[in-house]
């Protein structure tokens, strides 16, 4: 997949940040995507003048891959 390279010195290096958040979004988190999944099915035929949304879920996704990524990404750094 070469949708995750970048060139450093001309050599091809894959984007460790994208492999670390990926893997965790299919592990440590999968939780959180099943409640924003949950979530959205949910309120699709809530009206939109209700202005429905499903932002709390959403963050604790995010929330979830930051700290996840994290633990492993600074290990990684030079």
């Amino acid at each position: 997949d070469n949708n995750n390279l970048f060139s450093l010195g001309g050599h091809d290096m894959s984007d460790i940040k994208l492999d670390l958040e990926k893997k965790c979004l299919w592990n440590e988190c999968k939780h959180h995507i099943h409640e924003y999944e949950e979530c959205c099915h949910r309120i699709k035929d809530v009206p939109k003048e209700k202005e429905p949304h499903c932002f709390p879920q959403y963050y604790h996704v995010v929330h979830c891959v930051d700290v996840c990524v994290d633990k492993d990404l600074w290990k990684t750094l030079k």
